[in-house]
């Protein structure tokens, strides 16, 4: 009962995020419009045709819950703040820019939380199986991520908005490879969508392409305790150097992790009696290890 009741506490955090987007153009367009004024006409309507495609793109794609679509929208509202900011460099008044700005903004904080999270990787779950994602590096977190994030948006909007200025070799080249680039950072960003923790009739399973090369499933008698990490512990640290509340999973019997096929100088297997983990909700994890009595 407690996951259920967490589960529909999460969804209306996803609602507000798709409300908000719907209402996007009612709230945000005349600010743009202001924005777009002093451009050319070419540029201008060509920037309203790709701004009403990717407004329906996201719309779209923020209904249907997937770890895909969840890249989409995280990446679409902090875009949006930023192409509120540039119409704020044009005729539009500052006054609309900083209001439509600053609830964008936090609209945008609320796709990237964990309960937003929850609900879009969950959205490719099957039967009683729930995933719960892992934390990325605090190195990542502090730079390559928004680097790949900018990369991926000004990939693609770069070349068009060059080509409708009528920059014609220029606008080719950005078009080809910021297409190359976008294609680059959405996946990055997409791989790290798809490091869970699941819990299943089993037992859990640690699903992290960057920890281990396959899933590992820790079946339920092979659980022996989960809770926060003791400051020295001596377990196996597959956290990837993430901030916050790290869990320590300690096993009946040592396991046998095989590192990724890609980890450069040819990792040896380990063997491990206890591994650290650093999923997104740490206390829900706890929670639900309870609730399925594997601790």
């Amino acid at each position: 009962m407690g996951w259920v009741k967490d589960l529909r506490g999460d969804r209306a955090w996803v609602w507000v995020v798709r409300v908000w987007w719907a209402a996007l153009p009612f709230t945000a367009g005349p600010v743009l419009a202001d924005g777009l004024s002093d451009t050319s006409a070419a540029w201008r309507s060509s920037a309203s045709v790709g701004l009403w495609v990717l407004w329906a793109a996201v719309l779209v794609g923020s209904l249907l819950a997937h770890p895909a679509t969840m890249v989409l929208v995280r990446l679409a509202l902090p875009s949006a703040v930023a192409g509120l900011v540039w119409a704020g460099m044009g005729d539009a008044d500052w006054a609309d820019v900083a209001l439509v700005a600053a609830i964008t903004g936090g609209i945008a904080a609320v796709s990237l939380s964990a309960p937003v999270g929850q609900v879009f990787v969950n959205g490719i779950s099957y039967g009683d199986e729930i995933r719960l994602l892992l934390r990325p590096s605090a190195v990542l977190l502090a730079g390559p991520l928004p680097l790949a994030a900018a990369i991926t948006v000004g990939g693609v909007v770069s070349g068009p908005l060059l080509l409708a200025a009528e920059q014609w070799a220029a606008g080719v080249a950005v078009t080809v490879v910021g297409a190359a680039l976008a294609v680059f950072g959405a996946r990055s960003l997409y791989s790290l969508t798809r490091r869970w923790l699941v819990f299943v009739p089993a037992g859990v399973v640690l699903h992290d392409h960057l920890a281990v090369q396959d899933p590992v499933l820790l079946r339920r008698r092979a659980v022996a305790g989960l809770g926060p990490a003791p400051q020295e512990s001596d377990a196996l640290d597959l956290s990837q150097g993430a901030a916050g509340l790290i869990l320590e999973l300690a096993l009946s019997q040592p396991i046998t992790l095989v590192p990724p096929a890609h980890r450069k100088g040819g990792a040896e297997e380990a063997h491990a009696s206890a591994v650290l983990v650093a999923p997104s909700r740490p206390g829900q994890v706890v929670e639900l290890a309870r609730q399925r009595q594997l601790i």
